[in-house]
């Protein structure tokens, strides 16, 4: 004898299977992971550098040199791996490509944020960086009086060469020291011979810069 089942019972069931579809859609459904993560992929932005420069990744531990070339004073690392703002291209005495570049994160204890200097192209995980500016002509003329230049955006990062009056020192970009004094950093193109190479990079500090520096970029932040 066939029993049917009584209507109610059905539209249970129907409903059921309706919620079920609805709570776990299928793997390629529009709305599983798969394909809402790979849509969500898609819109979201690349990660930018927030500040001047492109982006770029030392692929092992490198130094940092005060000027274009790794006979030049060492002033700190940038570490595999870390944010490396990469502005502008040179190359050393033999040939060598060497970029200006902030290490933005540091070490706490060892090093600085934002610690700028040159370093050695080929310590870079990039392989296009010959795209950069080149350092050659790159920044705003700035007038100074006789200063130092330090390797970090603070008088009390370490002292690495001198800006001084009349030379021509070009401006890169400005950031403010934990006081909210303005530090630019700088070329300083002539140096002297015997006492600081040619090209040495390094902040000074905005009060001792007669040139009007609010168009420069922004350093950047960690």
């Amino acid at each position: 004898m066939r029993i049917s089942k009584p209507l109610s019972v059905v539209l249970a069931a129907c409903a059921a299977v309706t919620l079920g579809a609805a709570a776990a859609p299928a793997a390629d459904s529009p709305g599983s992971r798969t394909v809402r993560e790979t849509a969500e992929a898609k819109a979201a932005p690349a990660a930018q550098l927030l500040g001047i420069g492109r982006r770029v990744t030392p692929r092992i531990d490198t130094g940092v040199y005060s000027g274009p070339g790794l006979s030049t004073p060492r002033v700190g690392t940038a570490w595999a791996g870390d944010n490396v703002a990469a502005i502008c291209q040179t190359r050393d005495s033999v040939g060598n490509r060497m970029l200006l570049a902030i290490e933005r994160p540091g070490r706490t204890g060892v090093q600085w944020a934002n610690t700028a200097g040159y370093v050695f192209d080929p310590d870079i995980r990039e392989t296009d960086t010959g795209n950069l500016p080149s350092c050659d002509g790159y920044g705003q003329g700035l007038r100074t009086i006789e200063t130092g230049l330090y390797s970090g955006p603070g008088l009390s990062t370490p002292r690495i060469g001198t800006s001084w009056a009349g030379d021509d020192v070009a401006g890169i970009c400005k950031i403010n020291d934990n006081l909210g004094n303005r530090m630019v950093l700088g070329i300083e193109r002539p140096g002297r011979t015997g006492v600081q190479w040619a090209n040495t990079a390094g902040y000074i500090w905005g009060g001792h810069i007669r040139t009007n520096t609010n168009s420069l970029s922004d350093c950047g932040t960690a």
